[in-house]
């Protein structure tokens, strides 16, 4: 038996995520994610799942709660009941090797959906003439959320729009305009 605690801010969607594997699904969602996204998925079984919302935004905050909920159930749930802490966070790490030195067996799965999702964005921005580009950050965003299914999730188009930022795809300037560098 398994009990999932995804990080829903971190990994932004579920499509990635074979949720019939597990017994409980504990998911937390940032305060800016109105919605869940699982992608093409479609279940057969019934899923238990418990969603934790956030109610402010602060650095961590998330993260704080997910720890607090990992604790809470490992103190409750029997012992032979797996836990798997579903992030690309290497912040885990330490918690989840406590947590495995008091005697249950817990590990961190990461989804790599960060680069699959970069990948589809700078084909469908570099496919354009560099004037048909979003030139404003705004409007970026806005492509990014359409493009990439991201409507709501501020959290995740920022994530796609740091991605791009970090591949030497776009440049900002002034904080509002938009320079492609590819």
């Amino acid at each position: 038996m398994k009990w999932a605690f995804i990080d829903y801010e971190n990994v932004s969607n579920l499509d990635k995520i074979d949720l019939a594997v597990y017994e409980k699904i504990i998911i937390f969602l940032g305060a800016k994610q109105p919605k869940l996204d699982f992608g093409e998925k479609k279940y057969d079984k019934l899923l238990n799942l418990v969603i934790i919302q956030m109610k402010a935004v602060q650095a961590n905050n998330l993260d704080f709660h997910l720890s607090y909920y990992l604790g809470k159930y490992d103190s409750i749930a029997e012992k032979q009941i797996a836990f798997e802490v579903i992030s690309n966070d290497n912040g885990y790490s330490p918690l989840i090797s406590h947590v495995k030195a008091n005697g249950r067996a817990c590990k961190q799965i990461k989804v790599e959906s960060q680069s699959q999702y970069g990948n589809k964005l700078v084909s469908s921005l570099t496919s354009k003439p560099k004037e048909k580009r979003p030139q404003k950050v705004v409007s970026l965003k806005n492509h990014i959320a359409s493009h990439l299914g991201l409507k709501g999730n501020e959290i995740a188009i920022q994530n796609q729009v740091n991605y791009l930022l970090n591949a030497k795809v776009i440049s900002i300037s002034n904080g509002t305009s938009v320079e492609y560098l590819v």
